[in-house]
């Protein structure tokens, strides 16, 4: 009994047929019928894995971009700093200069290295002591206005009192009107103008200035502006609100005033001991 078997060169021989007229149909199909193309049909089901991976590429490149981006504007935002605190070291120090040939030869600039919180009693602490000449009571200014005097000096460091501070007291007066009064620190840390004449005409945005009254402070620095008027009809009295124009929270350098006032009271007595 004979069986359908064939020779197995025969039958390779003809899958191989197969494939090629499979393979010539749908050639000729593609070509015949562009609109329907067989690679296209045959790709279909894959086609939203391929716009997946298009927009994740896309997606990736856009995120590199940014990275760029960013890293390009911090480190132009870091050399504008650089610039804008390099013009603000040169204005200030040519303000410290203009300053300091406007007063030549009676003013010593010193660095502030310390300031000491207001629990603590408040000040700052300069670089220079007695041995760049400074001593106790000594005036200490700025292109701004007043800061306040020397209250502490030892060999390269010296403790000062600032307005602002507890316990400082200034004799001073409104640059319009003349009016008199102490300025300090109040309980809420506001500076205040006393003991004003009740009289007095003052007007927020007056200049107050130091009066040179008690032989520490010379007549005529700047202090601060009025900013707010009270009654004190218990005292006879005016209260003056004034803002210091220094801005004590940016201060870097000072100028101690070398040449002091006259010392009246010393004056007085010497007065009394040659009578």
């Amino acid at each position: 009994m004979r069986h359908g078997w064939q020779p197995p060169l025969q039958r390779d021989i003809a899958v191989l047929v197969l494939l090629v007229l499979i393979s010539t149909g749908i050639i000729i199909l593609d070509r015949v019928r562009s609109d329907i193309s067989v690679v296209g049909i045959l790709s279909r089901p894959f086609s939203p894995f391929l716009k997946l991976s298009s927009r994740v590429m896309a997606l990736s490149s856009l995120q590199t971009e940014n990275r760029l981006l960013r890293s390009n504007l911090m480190a132009k935002s870091e050399e504008e700093a650089r610039l804008r605190e390099q013009v603000h070291e040169i204005d200030r120090l040519r303000v410290l200069l203009d300053f300091r040939r406007a007063h030549r030869g009676s003013l010593r600039v010193s660095t502030v290295v310390l300031e000491i919180e207001t629990r603590l009693g408040g000040g700052i602490v300069l670089d220079g002591g007695s041995d760049s000449g400074f001593e106790e009571n000594m005036t200490v200014i700025s292109p701004d206005g007043l800061v306040g005097r020397v209250v502490k000096v030892r060999k390269n460091a010296s403790l000062v009192k600032r307005i602002v501070d507890p316990g400082y007291r200034v004799s001073a007066l409104t640059l319009r009107t003349r009016a008199s009064g102490i300025l300090g620190r109040d309980n809420a840390g506001k500076m205040v103008m006393e003991w004003v004449s009740p009289n007095a005409e003052i007007a927020p945005g007056d200049t107050v200035i130091s009066s040179g009254l008690g032989s520490v402070t010379p007549k005529g620095i700047l202090i601060g502006e009025v900013v707010a008027i009270q009654d004190r009809p218990e005292s006879f009295s005016q209260s003056l609100r004034v803002k210091p124009f220094v801005d004590f929270g940016r201060l870097e350098e000072v100028f101690v005033m070398m040449e002091r006032p006259p010392d009246y009271r010393a004056i007085i007595e010497g007065r009394d001991e040659q009578r």
